[in-house]
């Protein structure tokens, strides 16, 4: 993925069964809906390791990455699909519980921008983890009106089995650039899902990205 990347249009989030094998529901998030603010994922260099010996390094290696987690804003992100990605539960009164038996299931996401140079769409994906709403905030409404507030859903990522070419490997991320093999590779991300894995790649604007070795934001204005 190139280091110019402009726009952060949607977020394609699936959620695996219990088994962690198969996608079993998948949600688009944009717009109005879980509109997408921003992402910002960190700890994709990993570690270095080294040796020193006669009073200099004389071995290194950096293989893998660290602990990889994201943090993404969002607008208005849907009642029943935000507790389906948090594992909160509702009983039949339709009121949502949260304790010690509430366990946020595996999923897989899919945030799309588009390359900055060609407006081709790009595509990176956290293969397989957790997600977390740190807090809830209520304020009083002031004279002048203001912006809605953003949720701020955080990621822990790990490794996923994914065969690529014939090899079968650990994975934490992965990314696709261009409209050419985009499906095959949301398939390959969205395990098992039966239903449509393809969104539309309209151009989002006044949008930019940002990024380094060891971490990626996008962000849309």
């Amino acid at each position: 993925m190139g280091s110019y990347v402009a726009g952060f249009k949607r977020l394609h989030v699936g959620v695996f069964d219990d088994a962690a094998q198969n996608i079993t529901d998948k949600f688009i998030w944009e717009d109005e809906n879980g509109g997408t603010v921003n992402m910002n994922i960190t700890g994709l260099a990993p570690d270095m390791v080294d040796m020193f010996a006669s009073n200099k390094r004389v071995w290194m290696k950096k293989q893998g990455t660290n602990e990889v987690k994201s943090d993404i804003e969002l607008f208005n992100i849907p009642t029943e699909e935000l507790n389906s990605v948090l594992g909160r539960s509702k009983d039949s009164n339709g009121s949502a519980w949260v304790g010690e038996n509430t366990r946020a299931p595996y999923v897989a996401v899919v945030g799309e921008s588009e390359d900055g140079m060609t407006g081709e769409p790009v595509y990176c994906a956290l293969l397989k983890g957790t997600f977390s709403l740190d807090s809830i905030e209520f304020k009083t409404r002031g004279e002048k009106a203001e912006a809605p507030e953003t949720t701020k859903l955080t990621g822990d990522w790990m490794n996923r089995k994914v065969e690529v070419d014939g090899n079968t490997a650990g994975y934490v991320y992965s990314y696709h650039e261009g409209s050419k093999g985009a499906d095959e590779f949301l398939k390959k991300v969205f395990v098992g899902y039966q239903g449509a894995t393809t969104g539309a790649t309209t151009a989002p604007t006044n949008v930019e990205a940002t990024g380094n070795t060891n971490s990626a934001t996008v962000n849309a204005q």
